[in-house]
């Protein structure tokens, strides 16, 4: 397999950066105790920030024993109401469905995020523009109407692509396929992928658990993907039932193209949206796992039928503090610097993530692509609070005429800890400095169409990328970025990240990068609020294989779940 050179050295890059950390073949990561603490003073050693936030180190438990048979698979899902077209929504029920239902044409590793086969085989890049994909002759579409079980084409991933990117305002990632110029099947089993210009991290759209393979004539018959019953894939699960208010199951495809899988009977989503009741459904088996946020809750989700988990947190998150660069009052740079400098980050990593270490982080939470903790804590606004900075921030309100101003600040209850926790705590911060922050409580749904709609005033969302920085940069820090919020534009940026797409050198390209966030966090078009640290996840011993980083309800975990299995005996 032929996968590029840039993509083979990042990949082995970025596993030098996570060391010790990435998942065995046939194993799980063993668990280990919880640091204490809430602060960032830690400094012990590490290889990547968010070992050093963590103060515990991770190991790997490979397992010898071979797949059974059988069983279910009891997930949880903690937002109701989500949106299941995976090419028309930034949420991520719908693509996790969509992934254990169909595939890809690439799929992701978990924490590495490098790309690796699904329906392609094997793919080679002759010169820079082109890509040539070889789909698996054996793979198939599930034995429902409309599809029947016949053969998985290269024009079926034609289709898919080409819905994806097109740009509109239901495509939140179009942007990172622009620049591609176009999709082709070459024949029934070979994609051509020709691209306008080089494009450095090309296998990272086409890899997106988002980036799901879906058909033509289910699209037709129901006019979109976002009712249970549109679920029908090429993959090793059936979707049986979905509700996105309730739960979904998923059954076992028994015509699945690849011998011997998938290897479980069923897969189930319940959804709980309250903190509580879902460490009690997990406490009681009622479902096998689970994500564990604060992480002082860590003991009390230990038994001798659970692994405690301690994963690097994966993805490239963009979380930003602001609003409408176009729009009054966000349109006057004063507030967004002022908002920036009175915004105290460690207040907020401990109101969402009590009781865990952190680092703070800028633009990127992540251990390759993001600045260093020791740089971020001496740019303004990013280090210990200090009195400098509130006058700073306060005199800038006033000289904007803004002081005393009422502000609506749209948050979530859904993902709390992302979300309704640190708005909580950022109200009595910037009224320190002459503004009257107003929280507007929305439904998860509600809250992600204002944001995309742009109807909202101030937000403090918390948008998930995978795999490579260049799809938050495009899709958020462009004029024409898909998931551009905040009406930012600057020609500047523009054409550093264009540079940055066209960089082979991994150590170049990663200066690129640096010096964007740099310019981006001067700037302030938002401020930023992330941190390095580690996850914890409570998984049942039973469960084995287990290959997700339930950054968000149980992300990456679609893509794998017909390799997992369940061991009854464990």
């Amino acid at each position: 397999m032929t996968n590029g050179n840039y993509w083979t050295r990042r990949a082995m890059r970025r596993r030098t950066f996570l060391h010790g950390s990435a998942i065995a073949a046939g194993g799980l990561i063993a668990g280990v105790a919880c640091g204490g603490g809430d602060d960032d003073d830690d400094d012990e050693g590490g290889s990547t920030p968010a070992a050093t936030a963590s103060g515990t180190a991770t190991s790997i438990a490979t397992s010898t024993a071979q797949p059974k048979q059988g069983g279910e698979l009891r997930l949880l899902w903690d937002v109701a109401e989500a949106h299941l077209d995976p090419h028309a929504t930034t949420q991520h029920f719908g693509a996790e469905l969509w992934r254990s239902a169909s595939h890809g044409l690439l799929k992701q590793k978990p924490i590495t995020e490098e790309a690796e086969a699904d329906l392609a085989t094997s793919w080679e890049n002759p010169d820079q523009l082109t890509y040539n994909f070889k789909i698996d002759p054996r793979a198939k579409w599930q034995n429902k109407d409309p599809l029947n079980g016949r053969a998985v084409t290269a024009e079926d991933v034609v289709y898919s692509l080409q819905r994806i990117s097109t740009p509109g305002a239901d495509k939140p990632r179009a942007t990172s396929f622009s620049a591609i110029e176009s999709f082709k099947a070459l024949d029934a089993q070979t994609l051509q992928v020709k691209l306008k210009q080089p494009f450095v991290p090309i296998l990272t759209p086409l890899s997106d658990k988002w980036t799901a393979i879906v058909p033509r004539e289910v699209v037709e018959k129901y006019g979109d993907l976002k009712r249970g019953e549109s679920i029908i894939g090429c993959g090793a699960f059936i979707c049986e039932q979905a509700d996105p208010a309730v739960g979904v199951t998923l059954v076992r495809n028994p015509a699945y193209w690849k011998p011997g899988m998938p290897y479980l009977d069923k897969i189930t989503y319940k959804v709980i949206t309250d903190a509580e009741a879902q460490k009690a459904a997990f406490v009681s088996g009622q479902v096998d796992i689970s994500y564990i946020i604060p992480a002082l809750l860590v003991e009390q989700y230990k038994s001798d039928k659970v692994e405690i988990l301690e994963l690097p947190q994966g993805g490239l998150p963009v979380s930003v503090i602001g609003g409408q660069n176009d729009k009054p009052p966000f349109n006057d740079e004063r507030l967004r610097r002022a908002i920036n400098l009175a915004a105290d980050r460690d207040l907020m990593a401990q109101a969402a993530f009590p009781g865990q270490k952190y680092k703070n982080a800028g633009v990127f939470n992540h251990d390759l692509w993001g600045l260093p903790p020791d740089e971020v804590a001496k740019i303004p606004g990013y280090g210990k609070k200090t009195d400098a900075e509130l006058k700073e921030a306060a005199d800038l309100i006033k000289a904007a005429g803004m002081e005393g101003r009422e502000i609506s600040l749209v948050t979530t209850k859904a993902y709390a800890f992302a979300h309704i926790d640190r708005a909580e705590a950022i109200v009595p911060q910037l009224k320190k400095i002459g503004l009257e922050i107003k929280l507007d409580v929305q439904e998860y749904a509600a809250f992600k169409d204002m944001e995309t709609k742009r109807t909202y005033e101030m937000t403090m969302g918390v948008y998930s990328a995978n795999g490579d920085p260049d799809t938050p940069l495009t899709n958020h820090f462009t004029a024409k970025g898909s998931r551009n919020y905040f009406g930012y534009s600057d020609a500047n940026m523009e054409a550093m990240i264009e540079k940055q797409r066209q960089e082979f050198n991994p150590e170049a390209r990663k200066k690129l990068i640096y010096d964007i966030q740099r310019e981006l966090m001067k700037g302030t078009p938002v401020g930023y609020h992330g941190w390095y640290l580690n996850n914890f996840i409570g998984v049942a011993k039973k469960v084995k294989n287990f290959r997700g980083t339930l950054l968000a309800g149980a992300s990456n975990m679609g893509q794998f779940h017909a390799e997992m299995w369940i061991d009854p005996t464990a």
